[in-house]
């Protein structure tokens, strides 16, 4: 016997397994880190309309309930969640509560390793403050223009940031 939930997949009710749960809301949430952006939420409605088109083939009068097979047969239609691209930020985890946008994280300033273009200065300052790295390259890039001192912070900033710390997936992508 296995445990199911009612779940809204596209607006559609649905009941799957538990695993089936566990299994897709992992895959939305690897899908979901990877978007960034002001179409972020309507891409994610797309994938998750056609997802409950997959599930809705995949019912019958006899078969109510979405399994595990289900799930992985609409992941292999959609595609791999890294065929998304790179991840735009660190999945949340459980333990950890989100940190409101108006409040910037309590990580430390550091030099980003997923978003460098030179030094990973403004990579590490976006990522500290939630903010769009190509906004802060401009920024630098215009106060540089105009007062040439922003240079010199940036340069030093590089010299005394630390390096972030390699998470699992930036160091075996490294070498890739």
């Amino acid at each position: 016997m296995k445990k199911t939930l009612n779940v809204n997949v596209g607006g559609m009710p649905f009941i799957l397994d538990e695993d089936a749960y566990e299994r897709l809301k992992t895959y939305l949430s690897e899908i979901e880190i990877r978007l960034d952006g002001y179409d972020k939420q309507e891409i994610l409605d797309d994938i998750e309309n056609r997802i409950a088109d997959i599930f809705h083939e995949n019912l019958s009068s006899r078969v109510q309930v979405v399994s595990l097979e289900v799930v992985n047969r609409a992941i292999a239609i959609l595609g791999n969640a890294r065929e998304f691209g790179e991840p735009r930020r660190r999945p949340e985890t459980q333990s950890q509560p989100a940190a409101s946008p108006t409040e910037p994280s309590t990580q430390r300033l550091a030099r980003s390793h997923n978003d460098r273009i030179i030094g990973g200065v403004c990579g590490g300052v976006a990522e500290r403050y939630q903010l769009d790295p190509a906004l802060i390259r401009v920024l630098t890039v215009v106060l540089t223009i105009f007062t040439g001192v922003v240079l010199l912070i940036y340069i030093v900033l590089w010299i005394i940031l630390p390096s972030a710390p390699l998470s699992q997936t930036d160091s075996t992508s490294q070498y890739l």
